[in-house]
């Protein structure tokens, strides 16, 4: 029924119950109701009689933008809000560059997710100035009250208001508790190599070191053949994320610090200097998988998976765990569940087990400013659905009637055939769109997705589901999180490309594969900076920062 009937048609006969077929929307034959009850009560009476055209820019969404037909959760939103969605997909290695060029030539999507406020990168929040200054993107209404799950994350994080007292960003939700935040940094590990080599839980980072290079020099899958690495990052860019907490805590994400209320770049600081000597300490006796720096993160992956690294820097939220496990089911012939756990974070210098924090977001995304109030109270509107309860079981179950249903005590019960695989991967399987429903208004959840229930685990899988709530309930109970300036770090700074964190990075890399002694190496590093102004620019952040609090 769905190639019958225009978007039109469909956004006008709003209350009405359509047939998915599974030749026209990709559901076996069954109904479902899209009226304004689906919609949660705070946007119920709002007017979505004009038909919009939206267009959406999210990361890997390329399935969905090149489909002929809208699947069936994207018709479910288009008739639920009377509009049509236009998706625009960008990649990880080139949504910067491709907004940018989309800005330049005026053809911005409506709303757009990008990282601007969230990361650790000066150049990344100056962006987020150069976006309002030239006029790229619109504010968000002084008055949120019809969109109260938005109006309370943005309360939540008001120090990303503008100098001008507005928002502009539209925060991308993590995880609401800022205990989960822990979860991402995570070291996945191979217990099994662990038990055949008399390995415990390493107690110290030379404990950590001695582990790994004993996963790459001592035959730990035990078939003769030297194939075995010790430890790398899923992504170069989170580097010592878990690791760097046993270190130097404050560290670990390369960020700003404070210190009686001035802040510095950790990098800059003498703690950061420990970093360097035991990385470099890692990759000379061979722990650190020796390629780490070149590798893709789809190759690190797949070492683990395919069972040739002992160590991987991850996360450990069900999801993560998730997609992981998936991995492994197709490359390797051992149970993950009989080889993988999740490891202690080992003590820091003062004794305590740190884990890691992060900010209530990570990305924002942001309406452009070609977009007229009628079409920015649609997109608000349709924030506010995923972000509802309503939005959620959406998001989380597909379709009500045909993958999931809800009995009067709200227990839910599974009625998608998942084929042996997860609930999420079914869904997405099923519903290229659902990529861009679950994750552009949040993308982490609550500690109801770490709760061992039968729903989760047709979600993530039983042990993903396991081992995900073990490893979350371990940092609460027995590590401290590292405390972090959030306001400072995601006001915007100066441009810069020598002091920004990308080039100090950079510098780290090459003092780790390097072949003088590292620390002074490093300390060469910064004294370059320091003669080039690094001081300065420093002192010129706090002042503004400091004036804008006033």
């Amino acid at each position: 029924m769905c190639d019958l009937i225009s978007k039109q048609l469909l956004g006008i006969s709003i209350a009405a119950t359509l047939i998915f077929t599974t030749t026209g929307c990709g559901s076996s034959s069954t109904t479902t109701k899209t009226s304004r009850q689906a919609l949660p009560e705070s946007i119920q009476n709002l007017s979505f009689d004009e038909h919009l055209n939206i267009s959406v820019g999210y990361w890997n969404i390329e399935e969905m933008e090149k489909a002929a037909e809208p699947d069936a959760m994207t018709q479910y939103i288009e008739d639920l809000f009377n509009i049509t969605l236009e998706p625009v997909a960008v990649t990880w290695s080139n949504y910067k560059e491709r907004y940018q060029i989309l800005s330049a030539t005026g053809s911005l999507p409506d709303v757009f997710a990008t990282l601007t406020l969230s990361s650790n990168d000066n150049n990344d929040s100056a962006t987020f100035s150069d976006f309002i200054n030239t006029g790229v993107i619109r504010a968000l209404p002084e008055d949120l009250t019809d969109y109260p799950r938005l109006n309370e994350i943005l309360n939540s994080v008001s120090y990303t208001r503008y100098t001008d007292g507005k928002y502009y960003a539209i925060p991308r939700v993590s995880f609401l508790d800022p205990v989960l935040g822990a979860t991402d940094a995570a070291m996945l590990v191979r217990r099994d190599w662990m038990d055949s080599l008399g390995i415990s839980n390493p107690e110290s980072f030379q404990d950590f070191a001695d582990m790994t290079i004993a996963f790459a020099k001592n035959d730990p899958d035990g078939n003769g053949i030297d194939d075995t690495l010790g430890y790398n990052v899923n992504s170069i860019n989170a580097l010592g994320k878990w690791v760097i907490l046993g270190i130097a805590p404050e560290c670990n994400v390369y960020s700003w610090t404070e210190n009686n209320g001035f802040y510095v770049p950790s990098w800059s600081t003498d703690a950061f200097k420990q970093v360097v000597k035991d990385y470099r300490l890692l990759y000379e006796e061979g722990g650190l998988d020796p390629d780490f720096y070149t590798k893709s993160p789809s190759a690190v992956m797949d070492d683990f998976a395919a069972g040739r690294l002992g160590a991987l820097e991850y996360k450990s939220s069900p999801s993560s765990l998730m997609e992981l496990k998936n991995r492994w089911d197709v490359l390797n012939d051992k149970s993950f569940e009989d080889c993988v756990d999740v490891l202690p974070v080992f003590p820091a210098q003062d004794g305590i087990r740190y884990s890691n924090s992060s900010s209530s977001f990570w990305s924002e995304s942001y309406i452009s400013s070609d977009v007229d109030d009628t079409k920015a109270e649609r997109i608000l509107a349709l924030f506010e659905f995923l972000l509802s309860d309503e939005g959620q079981d959406f998001c989380h179950y597909g379709l009500e009637g045909i993958d999931y249903e809800k009995d009067k005590d709200g227990n839910y019960s599974c009625l998608l055939d998942t084929k042996g695989e997860s609930l999420t991967t079914a869904l997405a399987r099923k519903y290229p769109s659902s990529i861009l429903f679950s994750n552009i208004a949040t993308w982490g959840g609550s500690w109801k997705d770490f709760e061992v229930n039968d729903m989760n685990t047709l979600r993530y899988g039983k042990f993903a589901t396991i081992l995900a709530s073990e490893s979350a309930n371990y940092c609460k109970e027995h590590t401290t999180q590292v405390s972090r300036p959030y306001a400072f770090m995601s006001y915007p700074k100066e441009p810069t490309e020598e002091f920004s964190t990308s080039n100090a990075f950079k510098q780290f890399i090459s003092c780790i594969i390097g072949n003088d002694d590292a620390v002074d190496m490093w300390e060469n590093v910064l004294t370059q900076m320091r003669s080039d102004g690094l001081d300065e620019y420093i002192q010129r952040q706090n002042e503004n920062f400091a004036e804008s609090q006033n």
